[in-house]
C-alpha cells in the first residue's frame, strides 16, 4: 500500500512540473521600444519654406525665412529680411543670371547677383568686373577701395567699397568655377546713402552670405 501511494505521488509531481514548463512563456518574443525612440519619432523639425528652381520666377517676393533655389545658386533669406526676385533667366547653354533684391524696411537695401555671363576666371577678375561696371571715372567723386578676403560658409569673398557723389555701396565679390566652363560671378552688395543704409557686416547679410551655395 505504501509503495502504491509513493508511485501515485511521483506521477502527480511529474505532471505538475510538465505543466509549469509549458506555461512559463507565450512562445513568442516581445520587442519593447525605448521611450527615447518613441519621443524621437514624435519630434517635429522645422525647415525653412523653400522654392524649387523650376518654380522660381522674376517678380517673386516675400519674407524670410525662405530658401530660394535657382539654376545658379541656392540661398536662404533669413528671417528679418524681405526679398524680391528682380530678374531670373537662363538658357539651354547654362548662360544667365539671377538678381535677388533684399532689405529690412520694404525697400531695396541690398542685392545678390549670380551670373554666368561675365567671362571671369578668378576672384581678382570678379573684383575688376565689379568696379568696371560702375563706370566710376564718369563721376566727379568716383572711387573704389579693395579690402580683405572674408569667408562666409564655404565661400571666400573679397570686399570692395565703391562711392561717388550720390552714395556708396559695399560689395562682397566672389568667383565659382563650374565643370561646364560657365564660371560664376557672385556679388552681394548693400547700399549706404541718405535713404537706404544696410552695412555689409549686418548679421542678417552675413547669414545670407553663409547660406549661399553656388552651383
Amino acid at each position: 500500500m505504501k509503495k502504491l501511494a509513493a508511485v501515485i505521488l511521483a506521477l502527480v509531481m511529474t505532471a505538475s512540473l510538465a505543466a509549469c514548463s509549458n506555461g512559463g512563456g507565450s512562445g513568442t518574443e516581445e520587442t519593447l521600444t525605448p521611450a527615447s525612440a518613441i519621443e524621437s519619432t514624435n519630434e517635429e523639425t522645422t525647415a525653412p519654406e523653400s522654392t524649387a528652381a523650376a518654380e522660381l520666377q522674376s517678380g517673386d517676393s516675400g519674407e524670410g525665412e525662405k530658401t530660394l533655389d535657382s539654376d545658379f545658386c541656392t540661398v536662404t533669406i533669413p528671417e528679418g529680411l524681405q526679398y524680391k526676385v528682380n530678374s531670373y533667366y537662363h538658357d539651354e547653354d547654362a548662360l544667365g543670371s539671377i538678381k535677388i533684391d533684399f532689405g529690412k524696411n520694404g525697400t531695396t537695401e541690398g542685392r545678390l547677383e549670380v551670373s554666368t555671363t561675365r567671362m571671369i576666371k578668378s576672384i581678382d577678375d570678379a573684383v575688376e568686373e565689379c568696379i568696371r561696371v560702375r563706370n566710376l571715372d564718369t563721376y566727379e567723386e568716383g572711387k573704389s577701395e579693395i579690402g580683405e578676403e572674408v569667408t562666409y560658409g564655404d565661400t571666400t569673398y573679397k570686399e570692395v567699397k565703391l562711392s561717388q557723389e550720390y552714395g556708396a555701396e559695399t560689395c562682397l565679390v566672389s568667383y565659382y568655377k563650374r565643370a561646364d566652363g560657365k564660371d560664376i560671378y557672385v556679388e552681394i552688395k548693400t547700399t549706404q546713402n541718405d535713404f537706404d543704409k544696410l552695412p555689409i557686416d549686418d548679421p542678417l547679410v552675413q547669414e545670407l552670405a553663409k547660406s549661399a551655395v553656388y552651383k
